[in-house]
């Protein structure tokens, strides 16, 4: 008996579709999952047949983000820095080593990792009308790394989503700008494979030199933070791993309650 795949590639007529494959998670990250997308989006740079990509959660969800259901009690040192490198290749190194275009289907919940996947990791992004967003991290007590959306979003709307953990919905980031198109959920993947049709019609070096050059210019602005990532990673990111407040976190959210958090 075959093993389920967490992550399916397939391709047809030049577009790549990428589907996450944990719908019993809600297509959360764990290791496994973040590991094989770190695979396949190499699998799909190099991949003579397949122009553009669709990326899609299989289920009722898109991602809900990073699986926290693990014993928060008995994390070690060396598994903070597993954890952290395994998620940080779920994304997609746009302009850098994938020029490809992505194109996000995006469904039900795109949360926490999962919104930057949605967001940060595809090129353009399309919405099924319901699709919730969110940053729910400050909800759980930890957050995997040092987070900066901009210029996906306004700063006040950044600060506001990102330390309220509300949701927002695809209306709202299509009105701000953040994603491309919202549709009924029948059209969802009609829609993208639209705007893949038009993308793998266009010149692939063309399109892989404005790739370069959008995302060199986003990373312009943030290769401050970039090279201060360990510095800010030490002070900021890894306490929260060793905290007190990170398993009352995951615990109400486990149990579906109000976090009653303390600092510590």
């Amino acid at each position: 008996m075959n093993e389920k795949k967490v992550v399916i590639y397939e391709v047809k007529d030049q577009i790549a579709y990428i589907t996450l494959n944990r719908p019993e998670r809600l297509n959360a990250l764990n290791s496994e999952l973040s590991i094989e997308l770190g695979k396949t989006w190499k699998q799909f740079e190099s991949d003579i047949e397949a122009r553009v990509a669709i990326v899609q959660g299989a289920g009722n969800a898109f991602c809900v983000g990073q699986d926290i259901d693990v014993d928060v009690a008995s994390i070690k040192p060396g598994d903070v820095d597993k954890m952290v490198a395994d998620l940080r290749k779920a994304f997609p190194p746009n302009g850098i080593r994938v020029f490809k275009p992505i194109v996000g289907a995006i469904h039900g919940f795109a949360l926490g990792a999962g919104f930057s996947l949605a967001i940060h990791g595809c090129d353009l992004t399309v919405a099924a009308a319901g699709t919730k967003f969110g940053f729910p991290e400050s909800r759980v007590g930890v957050v995997g790394g040092i987070v900066e959306y901009l210029p996906y979003m306004p700063f006040k709307i950044s600060l506001e989503l990102l330390m309220t953990a509300k949701y927002m919905s695809a209306e709202r980031a299509y009105e701000i700008g953040m994603i491309n198109k919202v549709v009924a959920p029948p059209d969802l993947l009609c829609e993208a494979v639209k705007i893949a049709e038009v993308l793998k019609k266009n010149a692939p070096l063309t399109l892989r030199a404005i790739k370069y050059a959008q995302y060199k210019a986003v990373d312009n602005k943030m290769a401050k933070i970039r090279r201060e990532a360990t510095k800010e990673f030490d002070e900021y990111v890894r306490p929260q791993f060793y905290s007190e407040d990170i398993k009352e976190g995951t615990m109400a959210f486990i149990e579906k309650r109000d976090p009653r958090f303390k600092g510590t």
